[in-house]
């Protein structure tokens, strides 16, 4: 009979701890909860930050055709011209790479190098396509032309050409004068040179499309 009894004493006392036990297991996870809840309605409120305070660019300066950042620094762009390798002579490839060995010598501010797809334009071509076609009064020729014609035209709808630039940046006006006159004179500008100076409305073309990955740039 005193088994029994101890027995039964032994089992509540079991069953009272497990009791306990599951109790408090329930309370932790409620306050683990409640405070899970709170930190994603702190994550929640807080409120991302803008495009515009993302880009570091500030305004344009019109007068040194360059980007002002908002540290008060400049970004300018320069367009490379790209040669084709294939057909060019061994000594003229030394001789350019030799130009860009130099320039990283002399340069001694921030220099980047970005390449970026852009539409073919062949504006100039059909315009002067379109003239010989209105001066012509020959019917075979006039429709070969007009042939030619329509390839530019769907070239420049369907087909893209790769361009490379230079993303130069300077402490003040002065560093980016100093810095986009090294270039050019290192480089050199013109028909055969290696480098170009580009207008404000493709510079901004650049830009936008730089951070507008998705983007579909049109020729003007």
């Amino acid at each position: 009979m005193k088994s029994y009894i101890v027995f039964g004493i032994i089992s509540f006392f079991v069953l009272l701890i497990g009791i306990l036990i599951f109790t408090r297991k329930g309370s932790n996870k409620d306050t683990l909860n409640e405070e899970q809840g709170k930190n994603e309605k702190k994550k929640s409120d807080k409120v991302g930050k803008t495009v515009a305070e993302l880009i570091p660019l500030a305004d344009y300066d019109l007068e040194q055709h360059c980007y002002r950042m908002k540290d008060n620094t400049y970004l300018d762009i320069m367009q490379l011209n790209t040669k084709d390798l294939l057909n060019s002579s061994r000594d003229e490839v030394e001789y350019d790479c030799l130009k860009f060995a130099k320039l990283y010598k002399l340069y001694e501010d921030d220099l980047k190098i970005i390449a970026m797809n852009f539409p073919c334009n062949t504006k100039r071509q059909q315009q002067h396509i379109q003239r010989r076609i209105q001066k012509t009064s020959n019917p075979i020729y006039r429709q070969a032309l007009q042939k030619d014609l329509e390839e530019l035209i769907w070239l420049e709808k369907h087909n893209t050409t790769r361009e490379f630039y230079f993303l130069i940046y300077g402490e003040s006006v002065e560093a980016i004068e100093k810095n986009r006159a090294t270039i050019k004179t290192v480089l050199h500008t013109g028909r055969d040179g290696l480098i170009m100076e580009i207008p404000d409305e493709k510079k901004e073309q650049i830009w936008i499309r730089l951070n507008n990955k998705n983007l579909l740039m049109r020729t003007s």
